[in-house]
């Protein structure tokens, strides 16, 4: 009998014989309707509907490409519909310091993020005037995509008896390269891999974590590899999973360590898909499981060290685009823990940017025009008196006096972006002081010329390469584009962040450039008109996109 059970007797005489006949259907073909491609089955591509469909009762969804309607950069897609599957919890103990967590919480937090958005797609709308009078400015972006990067897949070892092929292709390609590019520091000491790896050995959720972030890594360097995409998304969904058991388990005990490591990476698997939403989802759970714990200094210390520099940096960065409302200190005990050495992701910066995250507020006292000017001259003090020499700071293993140069670039480039990012909050608060002589220029020792020229000529003297400590420049160059009116200088932004995008993989990157693609657009439109320029915020309230910038 054949693999269709279907018996046919011959026409000629003699006993009925039988043979194998095929199932008769639509022949397979690359035009057949979504819903027949979604379930992988033939379809007969009858219209309006194919059969199939009509038969099965279900909705055929027509003949057009799946990419012709990309959904929205916070669409969600991905939804909890079946059993979970378990596959195995660390067997690590859980710390007995600490308190409970209640069930509530992350009910309520987990829920929102039980699932994987799909990436973001550039903003829709197109100015005429952008386009006619920024007609000689090549834009890489939503226009235009960056060149491919050609990257060598590892060849899995297998010495790792307990992993598939797959965790072991991902895990591989964390060690030699994700995590020299994830972080804005590179070291002997780097935690992506001498915190991170170890743990993930002996952790199947912080296993799926991890290999969620490699693989969304992989495959932007691989020109938006969908296969890389599609398992990125299922290692997504397996850790949220493993995540919701853990925390059901911990119930009248702790949370685990490996269960907060688990959320700060899936934080910076927003980050690097380009996310416009799910990351602050990631980042308040961050928070509220470390505050369960009972504060940052009742973690091991080596992951106590590395939550720390990436929660102040994510936090204070992502209150400069969507105002986040900020703990002082962010998390309890962030302070205690000295002495420091230099962080993968602060570096030098931590004073300017926690300065930048206090600029975020000043709007809170428009209606007090005294406080305003007293918060501004205490921000204007800080940035002038500012040098990379303030703190101490260990310096990792295997760090050279070159990076260090690097680390204090960028931190350089960061105290002229918080002075940029100061004009351009007062601007939006007080339209007036676009006039030199009103408040904005009187209260700031630097003007907004001043720091993007010295911001600019800083990095064309000193060219954005593939050394890590460059890929923290997304928010100077997106500020400074924001607020230059010169289209050399735009260009230069647009080509600066192209190479950054291009070299470590980190998908906010395109999002930041769309935004400044619209930002240039309305502001041509409304120059003509001879209205006030638009800014950015508003483009971003407007989008309705928690953009950030770390």
């Amino acid at each position: 009998m054949g693999r269709s059970g279907a018996v046919t007797p011959l026409e000629n005489d003699g006993p009925p014989t039988k043979r194998r006949c095929r199932r008769q259907g639509g022949n397979w073909t690359r035009s057949g309707c979504l819903t027949c491609k979604r379930r992988r089955k033939r379809c007969d591509e009858g219209k309006p509907s194919c059969h199939n469909c009509t038969r099965l009762g279900l909705t055929c969804e027509g003949y057009s490409s799946l990419w012709t309607a990309p959904l929205g950069p916070a669409h969600q897609v991905f939804q909890n519909t079946g059993p979970v599957k378990y596959r195995g919890l660390s067997s690590s103990p859980a710390p007995s310091v600490g308190s409970t967590v209640p069930s509530e919480i992350f009910e309520q937090t987990f829920s929102a993020a039980d699932h994987k958005s799909v990436a973001s797609t550039p903003p829709t709308e197109q100015d005429d005037a952008f386009e006619s009078e920024n007609k000689d400015l090549v834009f890489v972006g939503s226009h235009q995509p960056v060149e491919a990067v050609q990257v060598a897949s590892p060849t899995p070892s297998r010495l790792i008896s307990h992993l598939s092929n797959l965790d072991t292709h991902y895990l591989q390609y964390h060690m030699e390269q994700g995590s020299k590019l994830l972080a804005n520091l590179e070291s002997d000491e780097n935690p992506l891999r001498s915190l991170i790896i170890p743990r993930a050995l002996s952790s199947p959720l912080l296993m799926n974590a991890l290999c969620a972030l490699s693989a969304v890594h992989f495959s932007n360097r691989a020109h938006y590899s969908w296969s890389a995409e599609n398992e990125g998304a299922n290692y997504y969904i397996d850790t949220m999973r493993g995540l919701r058991t853990t925390l059901a388990a911990s119930q009248g005990s702790s949370v685990p360590d490996d269960a907060i490591l688990a959320v700060s990476l899936l934080c910076k698997y927003e980050i690097v898909r380009g996310s416009v939403k799910q990351w602050a989802v990631h980042l308040d759970a961050l928070q509220t499981l470390v505050v369960s714990r009972g504060g940052i200094t009742q973690l091991t210390p080596d992951t106590a060290e590395f939550i720390r520099g990436l929660f102040v940096y994510a936090n204070s960065l992502a209150k400069l685009t969507n105002r986040r409302n900020l703990l002082e200190p962010p998390l309890p005990g962030f302070d205690i823990i000295k002495p420091r050495k230099l962080d993968i992701y602060i570096g030098y910066t931590e004073e300017i940017i926690k300065t930048c995250a206090r600029i975020a507020d000043l709007p809170r006292l428009a209606s007090d025009p005294l406080a305003l000017g007293l918060e501004v001259d205490k921000i204007d003090n800080l940035l002038h008196t500012w040098t990379s020499t303030k703190t101490t700071y260990l310096v990792p293993k295997g760090i050279t006096q070159t990076t260090l140069s690097r680390l204090r670039l960028v931190a350089e480039s960061f105290r002229d972006a918080a002075y940029i990012y100061l004009h351009s909050v007062l601007e939006r608060t007080y339209p007036s002081s676009l006039n030199p002589d009103r408040k904005s220029a009187h209260h700031i020792s630097i003007s907004k010329t001043s720091a993007i020229s010295s911001l600019l000529a800083r990095l064309k003297a000193h060219p954005i390469d593939k050394n890590c400590e460059f890929s923290a420049l997304t928010f100077p160059l997106f500020i400074a584009g924001c607020e230059t009116d010169s289209q050399d200088d735009r260009r230069f932004v647009l080509d600066m962040l192209s190479i950054v995008e291009r070299n470590f993989g980190i998908g906010n990157v395109k999002r930041a450039k769309e935004v400044l693609g619209l930002v240039w657009g309305r502001s041509s439109k409304h120059g003509a008109a001879g209205n006030r320029k638009a800014h950015w915020v508003d483009v971003l309230d407007g989008l309705g996109w928690d953009l950030i910038l770390a």
